[in-house]
């Protein structure tokens, strides 16, 4: 059988590659498309990377592989810590190759640090701590990486602020060019049968410099709006040279497909959740002296918004990552700033952590404090809660809340319990979570800073090789019943390798992209593979196929 090469885009979205191939450019990402079947594909709910890259590698929804967010509550404690590679429950696709005889490079993927054991070769990717020297498979691997490439960036610490948008962008450069190179040579010094890149710079670059992209953003009058407005583009136009070259150099019978976790889209908020539950007297703070300090300081603006917006304006927005998650930065901010430390569990029913909308009870027997009791104290302190959420306006009066569920409505697996109670989208995801702090600011709501997009629900899949059908889009829009989900990609990519499918997925094999029938194995068994999804017609695609042709992928 083929080989299968995975490219991830971290945060890419067809909202940019289809108007940056209009203007002629992205020659590669364009053929892929017009030689093979693309789609829009559903993230996980929230659309966060590390839950989303997990769900990625396991095909399976949060619920079973435990991951919901960037940072987990320490077991029997309410200290934040970020997820690494030990907290996934679940094999990730290479160690299921592995254990079929295939071999596997896998390079760049978030939340695969400490890198684990497999058939082949691991370069981890997002969440690696800053200077760990421990990020590859075998720990040798580093070492001929550096004599053979140089400097190799695991991810760049460089954030946009005011005078160093070169800086940033030359960083961006970088870390994209020494990773190609590092996948150039690992794929032909190395034998393999799946390999795994994605470039985190896709994603990063859209943080920093939505607003100068988007004449529409509230940020866009700043005075190097000009300067970097091409900015996004150049970021994918680097990466899209890289994947030409790499495909290029590939076995003409690889399997290619190109993919992201998550989309991209103009980030107009911030919304500080604690303060909500706080004012709403959910979450109470402690009546000690040094709780009651911090408080009053809070309420006068001495927050960790106001030191980042003096450090936004000074050009040093790069030591926001004393806040990052992936620092140890954290402790020396909840000395002097108001902290989840200083909450009065004993007195507090609800608190917030997480990137989009994500609230828990203090749930008794679960929390290490709780005291709302399972059963109907806790379904109704959940029904009040999401109804004072839906109270919440935007500045224009409008409701900020456009969807809101109850985890249950979401997720499903042995995980459910350690899931968000409540998960809520606010309108157009254009509002997020202020998740770097708990009480990042003392207001509610305020305009965004520093970040200029968030995370949307339409990712990409793009699919290309002797396996996979020509000029085919395989549905239409991400919010489609019938569209692909993230979860799908594990199992199609075990089939692309003729391999067994683990009947615990949740994800299905994408048949109706893949050009010949076979029987799919389902853990020893088969089935007969059907060539269209369920409810997929003809009408439909006749209907994606003018689409295609819309875009100019197709005369």
């Amino acid at each position: 059988m083929s080989k299968v090469f995975v490219i991830g885009l971290d945060g890419a979205t067809f909202d940019l590659i289809h108007p940056f191939i209009q203007d002629g450019f992205l020659p590669n990402l364009k053929s892929l498309i017009s030689n093979g079947a693309s789609s829009e594909f559903s993230s996980t709910i929230p659309p966060v990377t590390a839950s989303a890259w997990t769900s990625f590698m396991t095909g399976k929804n949060p619920g079973k592989h435990g991951l919901f967010d960037f940072m987990q509550r320490r077991e029997q404690s309410y200290d934040l810590v970020p997820v690494s590679s030990f907290d996934r429950d679940g094999k990730a696709v290479w160690e299921i190759a592995g254990e079929h005889g295939k071999k596997c490079i896998v390079m760049g993927v978030p939340v695969t640090y400490p890198p684990t054991p497999l058939d082949g070769l691991m370069v981890t990717g997002m969440l690696t701590p800053r200077g760990a020297d421990d990020y590859t498979y075998p720990a040798e691997l580093k070492n001929e990486i550096a004599s053979v490439i140089g400097e190799y960036i695991v991810y760049s610490d460089e954030v946009y602020s005011k005078g160093r948008g070169e800086f940033f962008l030359n960083a961006l450069h970088f870390s994209i060019q020494q990773r190609a190179k590092t996948a150039a040579y690992l794929l032909h010094a190395y034998d393999w049968d799946l390999g795994i890149l994605v470039f985190p710079e896709t994603d990063t670059v859209c943080h920093g410099l939505w607003w100068a992209y988007d004449a529409m953003h509230h940020q866009h009058a700043q005075e190097d709006a000009t300067k970097f407005q091409n900015g996004i583009r150049e970021i994918y136009q680097d990466i899209d040279s890289y994947i030409g070259e790499l495909v290029t150099s590939l076995p003409g019978d690889t399997t290619i497909l190109v993919m992201s976790d998550h989309g991209h889209g103009p980030l107009r908020n911030f919304l500080y959740v604690n303060n909500f539950l706080k004012q709403r007297g959910y979450l109470k703070i402690k009546n000690t002296p040094a709780s009651q300090i911090k408080n009053l300081a809070f309420n006068a603006g001495l927050t960790p918004r106001t030191a980042y917006g003096m450090l936004l304006n000074m050009g040093l927005g790069k030591l926001r990552r004393t806040m990052d998650k992936r620092r140890g930065g954290r402790g020396l901010l909840k000395r002097f700033f108001l902290s989840l430390n200083d909450v009065d569990w004993e007195n507090t029913r609800a608190y917030s952590i997480g990137y989009i909308g994500e609230v828990h009870l203090n749930v008794k027997g679960r929390e290490p404090r709780g005291i709302v009791e399972r059963g109907a104290e806790y379904e109704r302190v959940r029904e009040e809660l999401m109804r004072d959420l839906g109270e919440l306006k935007l500045p224009n009066g409008e409701p900020l809340i456009e969807k809101i569920w109850k985890k249950e409505e979401i997720y499903h697996g042995t995980h459910l319990d350690d899931a968000p109670d409540i998960l809520f989208f606010p309108k157009n995801l254009e509002t997020i979570a202020f998740g770097d702090f708990e009480f990042g600011s003392n207001k509610i709501l305020e305009p965004s800073y520093g970040v200029s997009s968030s995370h949307r629900m339409n990712g990409i899949l793009i699919a290309s090789g002797n396996q996979i059908r020509t000029n085919h889009l395989i549905t239409g829009i991400a919010s489609d019943s019938k569209s692909p989900n993230l979860t799908d990609l594990a199992p199609t990519i075990l089939y692309l390798l003729d391999l067994p499918i683990p009947r615990d997925m949740d994800g299905r094999v994408l048949s109706e992209m893949i050009s010949e029938t076979r029987a799919i194995a389902y853990g020893g068994s088969a089935e007969l593979e059907r060539t269209r999804s369920d409810g997929y017609s003809e009408e439909d695609e006749a209907e994606v196929v003018e689409r295609l042709k819309d875009l100019g992928y197709l005369s």
